[in-house]
């Protein structure tokens, strides 16, 4: 018997059906892999959540964020909290002294249940508190900075009576001026932490100066921008505080000790973190602007770079603004503070006061940080401002 002849059509329908076949697991396959990719990305994917229900498995700094929001909410404190344009959380919270220990410990023990890394990058000692910056880090990638301020228990204050200026006085400040309007000059200190501060000061219309942390994760970006709009930058240089307790690792802080070599070292990598920076000012430093031996080293390699030095006057000991003068330097000296007590109202204040003192003396200077209370006064204040006679410029113009 003769086997069944194979026709030219069977062959044919075979054949598409074949290519049928290999193009629809074709298509299946791609179709599986784009809902694993949806999947692994976190985004919804039918095949994977609906017809398979694999659990998905939550990034560890969202689930952190979550968790993070019920701590919050069960702690009733005040926050704030933004996303900058690289998706990174900005957290800043305020809690009475009293409070803090406790939800610093819950918060740190988050990061670590979900297998985050914290770095403290900061502390800074004010009058009425104490803040804590932290970097958390989650699958290797900075996803949260979180600012703790710590306010200290109030103390009672007492005005002690300031005697008015005499009309002497002021006769010779304007003569020294030549008629000239007072001038008074704003910095803002702790620029680099976030990629929006420079914006906001763009858009308060103002020459303000901006002090960028040179190991702060965008001091870079924020001084070219700065630069771009218009804005003078200075270096704010991280020196040792009096508290043994602050953190002030070897390779960020210029200590007392530090030879002259760690010194050039970190200045330089700081002119190379904050381009176009024109001059610098002092981060904490309590301790080392009130040792002279150990601040006359600094100054002079300040100098030697070209750069001018403001002192932020951290403590009333400081001998840098004294010396700087001494060693033919171009400085100034802070006159207040505008958010050494962290309110709206106070720092408005505070912008009245710097505007008497410029009146008497001719100049002034105010230092202030990048909160959102500090800058909304600010803001408010601007229109007034220009009313009262004086002029607003950058710290390079009211140096001695």
């Amino acid at each position: 018997m003769n086997p069944k002849r194979r026709t030219p059509a069977s062959s044919s329908h075979k054949a598409a059906a074949l290519s049928f076949l290999a193009f629809g697991v074709i298509a299946l396959g791609m179709v599986v892999a784009l809902e694993f990719l949806d999947f692994r990305a976190g985004r919804h994917s039918f095949i994977f959540d609906n017809v398979l229900r694999l659990g998905r498995q939550e990034p560890a700094g969202e689930s952190f964020q979550r968790d993070l929001a019920t701590l919050l909410a069960a702690e009733k404190v005040a926050y704030d909290l933004f996303h900058d344009r690289s998706g990174v959380a900005h957290l800043k919270v305020d809690l009475a002294e009293p409070r803090f220990a406790g939800f610093a410990a819950s918060l740190l023990g988050l990061v670590k249940k979900h297998g985050g890394l914290h770095q403290l990058t900061e502390v800074q000692g004010m009058k009425e508190q104490v803040v804590y910056l932290y970097q958390l880090r989650f699958d290797k990638r900075l996803t949260h900075v979180v600012l703790l301020s710590k306010r200290l228990a109030a103390k009672a204050i007492v005005a002690q009576p300031k005697a008015p200026a005499s009309s002497a006085a002021k006769s010779a400040a304007a003569k020294a001026r030549g008629g000239a309007p007072p001038r008074l000059a704003i910095v803002i200190d702790d620029v680099g932490y976030s990629d929006l501060v420079s914006d906001r000061l763009r858009d308060l219309g103002i020459p303000l100066t901006a002090a960028v942390i040179p190991d702060a994760p965008y001091a870079r970006s924020e001084a070219q921008r700065l630069h771009e709009y218009g804005l003078e930058a200075i270096i704010h240089l991280p020196m040792q505080p009096k508290d043994p307790a602050n953190h002030h690792p070897r390779d960020q802080f210029i200590l007392v000790d530090s030879s002259a070599d760690e010194i050039r070292a970190l200045l330089q990598k700081a002119v190379t973190a904050v381009p176009f920076a024109r001059g610098v000012n002092n981060h904490m430093g309590s301790r080392l602007t009130s040792d002279p031996q150990a601040i006359r080293l600094v100054l002079g390699l300040v100098r030697d770079l070209g750069l001018f030095f403001v002192d932020s006057k951290t403590a009333n000991t400081t001998v840098a603004h004294a010396l700087a003068r001494d060693m033919g330097m171009r400085t100034a000296l802070r006159d207040v503070f505008l958010d050494d007590v962290q309110s709206y109202e106070h720092a408005s204040a505070q912008l009245r006061r710097l505007v008497e003192i410029a009146r008497e003396k001719g100049r002034a200077l105010a230092i202030g940080h990048p909160f959102p209370f500090t800058l909304d006064a600010l803001r408010d204040a601007v229109p007034w401002l220009k009313q009262q006679g004086v002029e607003i410029v950058p710290v390079s113009e009211i140096l001695e």
